[in-house]
């Protein structure tokens, strides 16, 4: 207890002693810096009144002088890295002494002249046993330069709480098993070559006790800082075991050391995502633990009640070395109240003693908790523990809790200055053309902060913007103005905006179509319909409507989607027409068109006439080679006209026996001359008879020949 009231007055005594004394070096290097800087003001002063003396002509009287903005106060920034801003909440050592979690540290090191103070409580468990470890650990950290840190830590009081002593080899259940081949341990059952069992992390543990643990010295490498613009920040660590006690009755007897000096080295490596909301962190360490060998030893007395010694050839400590892995991550580092979560395994690596471990072998924990700043520079990180491999332990619980402090030399240096500009590798668009605009964005700031970016438009799609460089597509955008917008934000409270404008020029138009109507015949009869069609070369790629008109006759067909319309000419007296035509597309371009038609009167109607007739002699009906040559005329003009016909009146004198039987008799020996020997068809002959004139005589013996074309009556 008293051990522990000591450090936690140290630890405070340290806190605010040590930054004192940094402040004090650093106020006394501002104040000669200054200097200069006021001497030469003073010495220009006086140079100034000089060169106005000569003026000879009398200066007016000043206007009062408007009272001046004051300059924006001055930040605080790190004296070791101008490029390294002090963090509002300074970053936390962890168990060690380093910047880290609650046992994780992460891959940057303490600024030059920086340090850290710690003094923790973790509560672990191992097996076999069931045993818990309580320590008491206090740390420093030391920033030497840019590159290299220095810590040290104390296990300055451990306790071991065993659950289980059957289960270790040392404890005073095995003190009459026999001793395992040569080493320290006696066998865990009555027999010989039995394998022990230990804890390998504590291999003396075997009672309920503890005492001063070994001390831990070591420096840092920073190889990668997120700081100095890396993409993650990446150490290289060195651990230089020192124990305190050597002696092999100490040993036994505080349980909570290994009594050889031995080295570890690690790597730890840490990324902040998410927009600075979370640092990840990734630690990997290998520690290397010699043999160690003792000249004398008597098992059977240590510990245990005093029995009779029985010295023993000197016997050897074995162990396995340490690989330690582990993952964590800190959630809002840039804020009071922090969450921190961290995985961690202990592996043993090699060939050790032979170890009963009465269940899983390599310890694997689990941490959970807060991080809270009362104050700047003081955090508490209270954590609970749990070992998530140690199945058949009594009690997986542990805890950590830890205050620590922190000082990071400070300097005044110029407010941070955050500043951009846009451009647009394009003024002006075409509308329709979905051209797309390259933007650029140009943007400073003073601290070297890791800048976001956040385009925006009043128009039109943006891409890819969250970066410098962003693209405006126009696709859909109508005529008009925009402005791409952008707001560059730090992530420590400045923000800075800029813009550039485009403008979407209308599309321009099409040439105007071009139209022709021509009709399928130039002239017609009376009566006729003829078709008019459009011919239109349109290349604005829009619907065409279509009109039409005529100075007489009607229109036919006629609608708006029609390129083509009929001009009927009934009714129309003879004469020349012109129907009209009339184009419009999408784009509000037109075209017209004519095309004349003459109608003409049509040709009078077909009449019948006679064209031949034969003679008969009286009271006979006979067809006389005469006659023949008639009907064969006849016939071969039928042929010649397929459509018309011939009618064939027959005639007799009133004086001839049965006149009317006789005119019939003769008109149908003409038609069966025609259609038996020339071929012509019956329904293209007509035969009618009709008495004769009185008086006429031979006149009226005859068969007139009547040509009907087609179209024609009779």
């Amino acid at each position: 207890m008293r051990i522990l009231m000591r450090l936690a007055l140290i630890f405070f005594l340290a806190l605010f002693l040590i930054p004192r004394a940094f402040a004090g070096d650093n106020d006394k290097s501002n104040d000669k810096k200054d200097q200069p800087k006021n001497s030469d003001a003073a010495a220009t002063a006086p140079a100034a009144t000089d060169d106005a003396a000569p003026t000879t002509k009398p200066a007016p009287a000043a206007k009062p002088a408007t009272p001046a903005k004051p300059a924006p106060a001055p930040q605080r920034a790190s004296t070791g890295d101008d490029s390294e801003s002090v963090p509002k909440w300074l970053p936390m050592p962890a168990l060690d002494g380093n910047p880290g979690l609650f046992t994780l540290e992460t891959g940057d090191l303490l600024p030059a002249g920086a340090v850290d103070l710690s003094i923790g409580v973790n509560k672990f468990s191992r097996m076999p046993g069931s045993i818990t470890v309580l320590q008491t650990v206090p740390s420093f950290g030391l920033g030497f330069n840019r590159w290299i840190s220095v810590f040290f830590q104390m296990n300055a009081a451990e306790h071991i709480h065993v659950d289980q002593p059957t289960q270790l080899s040392l404890s005073d259940t095995t003190l009459f098993n026999g001793q395992y081949r040569n080493t320290i341990y006696r066998s865990i059952l009555p027999g010989t070559g039995i394998a022990p069992a230990y804890v390998e992390d504590y291999p003396f543990a075997s009672h309920n006790g503890g005492g001063v643990g070994e001390l831990d010295l070591g420096f840092k490498i920073g190889l990668l800082s997120e700081k100095r613009g890396k993409p993650f920040s990446l150490s290289i660590r060195n651990d230089f075991f020192i124990p305190t006690q050597s002696g092999l009755s100490d040993l036994l007897k505080d349980e909570v050391q290994y009594g050889r000096f031995n080295y570890g080295i690690g790597v730890e490596a840490s990324k902040t995502i998410l927009h600075n909301s979370m640092v990840i962190t990734f630690n990997w360490s290998y520690r290397f633990r010699p043999d160690e060998s003792f000249a004398t030893i008597d098992l059977l007395n240590l510990p245990g009640p005093p029995i009779a010694p029985t010295p023993i050839a000197p016997a050897v400590l074995k162990l396995a070395d340490e690989m330690g892995v582990g993952a964590g991550m800190l959630v809002f580092p840039n804020k009071r109240f922090q969450i921190i979560t961290e995985y961690t395994g202990l592996i043993y690596v090699g060939r050790g003693i032979q170890n009963t471990t009465f269940g899983g072998r390599d310890p694997v924990d689990t941490t959970t908790g807060v991080r809270l700043y009362p104050v700047r520079r003081v955090a508490l990180d209270i954590g609970y523990r749990y070992s998530m491999s140690l199945l058949n332990h009594q009690d997986r619980n542990g805890f950590i809790v830890k205050l620590a402090g922190a000082y990071w030399p400070e300097k005044l240096r110029e407010p941070d200055v955050l500043s951009a500009s846009c451009s647009a590798d394009k003024s002006a668009v075409v509308e329709g053309s979905n051209a797309g605009v390259q933007t650029t964005a140009t943007a400073t700031d003073a601290w070297g902060h890791p800048l976001m970016y956040t385009w925006t438009a009043n128009g039109g799609k943006i891409t890819n913007g969250s970066s410098p460089y962003a693209r405006w597509d126009s696709e859909g955008v109508a005529p008009g103005t925009y402005t791409l917008s952008l707001r560059v934000d730090d992530g420590a409270g400045k923000t800075a905006s800029c813009s550039a404008p485009v403008r979407v020029d209308p599309k321009p138009k099409p040439p105007a179509p071009t139209m022709s109507c021509p009709a399928e015949r130039s002239s017609v009869m009376a009566g006729e319909r003829v078709q008019v069609t459009a011919n239109v070369d349109d290349r604005s790629g829009t619907a065409l409507k279509y009109s039409w008109q005529a100075n007489g006759g009607q229109l036919v067909n006629a609608s708006e989607s029609s390129p083509t319309v009929q001009f009927d000419t009934s009714g129309l007296a003879p004469g020349t027409y012109t129907v009209t035509g009339r184009v419009e597309n999408g784009a509000g371009g037109a075209a017209d068109c004519s095309t004349s038609v003459t109608v003409q009167q049509p040709p009078a109607p077909p009449t019948a006439s006679k064209i031949s007739e034969c003679s008969f002699p009286l009271g006979s009906a006979r067809v006389d080679n005469v006659c023949k040559r008639v009907l064969d005329d006849a016939a071969v003009r039928l042929q010649s006209d397929p459509k018309a016909k011939v009618v064939l009146v027959g005639f007799a004198d009133p004086k001839e026996p049965s006149a009317s039987k006789l005119a019939d008799r003769r008109a149908n020996e003409s038609k069966k001359y025609l259609g038996g020997k020339q071929g012509v068809e019956a329904a293209r002959i007509d035969v009618r008879s009709s008495s004769g004139i009185a008086g006429a005589g031979k006149e009226n013996r005859r068969v007139e020949v009547v040509w009907v074309p087609d179209g024609a009556t009779y």
